[in-house]
């Protein structure tokens, strides 16, 4: 696989995280108020595990979490 296609695919899974990290937000937004929190919780924990994916990508595009920091 070549540079360009290497690129193109890690662009492809960046914005599938960050959709999917999108859809959890709005789940965790919809399950805040609720009395048990064991849904909110499942869902925090998967935003976690979607975080420390799109960490990984970034960092195979040379982007470090601190290189974000305005």
């Amino acid at each position: 696989m070549n540079q360009q296609e290497l690129s193109s695919e890690v662009n492809h899974e960046l914005i599938g995280v960050l959709e999917q990290i999108q859809q959890i937000d709005y789940m965790i937004e919809m399950h805040t108020n609720d009395e048990d929190d064991f849904t909110l919780n499942q869902y925090q924990y998967k935003r976690t595990q979607f975080l420390q994916e799109l960490r990984e990508l970034l960092q195979q595009m040379n982007i470090s979490p601190t290189d974000l920091v305005a």
